[in-house]
């Protein structure tokens, strides 16, 4: 399953570690099948952006504190770039370059 209905993007909270990385905590929309699909009630999404290059996404349920790690590969591709493009723009490190 690819995943593409993830809306409403909300930053939360953010972590910075100068010039190695930032995670941000980013609420957002999930559709009801992805959410029964990963078995979570209030999935968030916990994005760890390296400075050098590289990021990753994983979805974290408020509710239970289950852990999903994604991949790439599990987001339709607009999807992906949205999320971390939300991202950079909220990052401390990535304010300058965007």
């Amino acid at each position: 399953m690819v995943w593409k209905e993830i809306d409403n993007l909300q930053f939360l909270s953010q972590l910075s570690l100068k010039q190695v990385e930032d995670r941000l905590l980013i609420t957002a929309d999930f559709a009801p099948e992805l959410k029964k699909t990963l078995g979570m009630k209030e999935p968030f999404l916990y994005v760890t952006l390296y400075v050098r290059g590289g990021a990753r996404i994983k979805i974290i349920d408020e509710d239970s504190a289950a852990l999903f790690n994604t991949t790439k590969k599990d987001f339709d591709e607009d999807t992906y770039e949205r999320i971390i493009d939300f991202a950079k723009s909220h990052a401390r490190q990535f304010k300058k370059r965007t």
